[in-house]
């Protein structure tokens, strides 16, 4: 199958609706159309699979890469060419499932990484982040870019079932910890519903996904913290102040600035 070639499929060779009298009037949410050269050139070196022109397994693919593009820099829903009006719904791991609506508000990663688990681990919290800040955090990890492909399909429109691998290096902090360098990467199956069997764009009506969110978020906080946490500080400045003690008592005088305050709240006292 072939993704239909529309007068705005120009600009990347893998995601359409980007350039062309088809987007003359969309709304840019950074004010233009946005570029993938950096994540293009990490896709192409480290990709698993290269499907031949006009598979499914390729037509997919690139229609996954236009969704996400029009998700992430759109700033309207009607501009969208890659869903179903009125109709899509995106769910993860079984939670509920949000409209098109509410996923364009809090952007693909909140939508991807909400979870009552996650918080509390320190990892992410998808309540506390804009839709702008959830993408500067991984731009920021990600400076080459967080690449997607397809590494399986199992069934074909309507109903499309395949197996995805997402990835990147952390080359960039991550809620303050440091860049490690290594490859930061996840698999997952999702089930993607189009509007008929005999659409050529696949536009989304229904995307569900199920992945381990642990697989992506273990990678980013495997680097040490840059900035000690305030547990750690008030230990930190606790062992010094025992030291500091440890060494008036043993030395039996300081000068004043150091002297123990527990030593001169009781000499006041005598």
């Amino acid at each position: 199958m072939e993704v239909a070639a529309a007068d705005s499929s120009g600009g990347d060779r893998y995601r359409s609706h980007l350039t062309g009298d088809g987007e003359k009037n969309t709304v840019w949410r950074h004010g233009a159309p946005p570029t993938y050269d950096a994540v293009n050139s990490l896709f192409e070196a480290e990709r698993t699979q290269e499907w031949p022109a006009g598979s499914l397994e390729e037509t997919v693919q690139n229609a996954i890469k236009t969704w996400e593009m029009e998700l992430s820099h759109k700033a309207k829903l009607e501009d969208f060419k890659s869903v179903s009006p009125g109709r899509f719904r995106l769910s993860v791991n079984g939670g509920r499932p949000l409209t098109g609506e509410e996923t364009l508000a809090v952007g693909s990663y909140n939508a991807l990484l909400t979870s009552p688990i996650l918080p509390g681990a320190g990892a992410y919290d998808a309540a506390a982040e804009t839709f702008e800040s959830s993408h500067d955090l991984f731009r920021a990890a990600f400076p080459r870019g967080f690449a997607w492909e397809v590494i399986r399909v199992y069934s074909g429109p309507p109903v499309i079932t395949f197996k995805f691998r997402h990835w990147g290096h952390m080359d960039g902090p991550y809620k303050g910890h440091a860049p490690t360098g290594d490859k930061v990467e996840f698999y997952g199956v999702a089930v993607l519903k189009v509007h008929t069997h005999v659409d050529e764009q696949l536009r989304a009506e229904d995307v569900e996904v199920y992945y381990d969110p642990g697989e992506l978020l273990g990678g980013l906080l495997k680097g040490p913290l840059l900035v000690p946490s305030a547990e750690e500080e008030d230990a930190r400045q606790l062992g010094e102040r025992l030291g500091e003690a440890a060494v008036v008592s043993a030395s039996g005088a300081a000068p004043q600035s150091q002297a123990c305050p527990f030593l001169a709240s009781a000499k006041r006292e005598e």
